[in-house]
């Protein structure tokens, strides 16, 4: 897994959600932050990186981390992910 599956993988499955806010692929860059965007409410949030861990076969432990961006930009959910 590296850093353009992840996006790519994000890409794919907020496809509809990115057409109805009118967010083109080009916009979603490293400090792009899903929830201040409004693209994703923090349920919706939590639910992509669900599936993400399960689409990577990777398990995130939420306890360790201590930057609250972690949970909202492109940049942090790659860290999240590449630091598994």
């Amino acid at each position: 897994m590296n850093a353009a599956e992840i996006k790519n993988f994000i890409i794919e499955n907020l496809k509809n959600k990115l057409q109805q806010f009118d967010i083109s692929h080009g916009e979603i860059k490293k400090d792009f932050d899903f929830v201040q965007s409004g693209l994703l409410d923090s349920m919706a949030f939590v639910e992509m990186i669900s599936e993400m861990e399960q689409h990577f076969n990777v398990e995130i432990d939420f306890e360790k981390i201590d930057k609250e961006d972690a949970f909202t930009t492109l940049r942090g959910v790659n860290e999240l992910f590449l630091n598994a």
